[in-house]
């Protein structure tokens, strides 16, 4: 009974870490289609992706306001649900979340 519930526990940590890593990787472009959306394309919300939203407000003026998650929290809880586990793991997901064509010239 007691292998049973270890091995319930690490999946759910293991579905907890992949969450976590698709927050930490989540780009709000949809975020901004959404924001231009015209309410006849209304049904296209179902299609976006916004994981990563916390907060949407549409003031009567017209002005659209986003909050995302906090991605430096995520990756510290990435970290902390990951740093037990000494195989590089964590330090190869960083290194992909920074390519080179995100602005480094080296």
């Amino acid at each position: 009974m007691a292998a049973r519930k270890k091995m319930g526990e690490q999946g759910d940590r293991q579905k907890l870490v992949e969450y976590l890593r698709q927050l930490a990787e989540w780009k709000n472009n949809d975020v901004v289609k959404l924001a231009f959306l015209n309410p006849e394309d209304a049904e296209r919300v179902d299609q976006l992706d916004l994981a990563g939203v916390v907060e949407l407000r549409r003031n009567a003026n017209g002005t659209f306001e986003a909050k995302f998650v906090d991605k430096v929290r995520v990756l510290a809880m990435l970290r902390e649900l990951t740093e037990e586990r000494r195989d590089g793991e964590l330090e190869r997901f960083l290194d992909g979340l920074y390519g080179p064509e995100d602005g480094d010239e080296a």
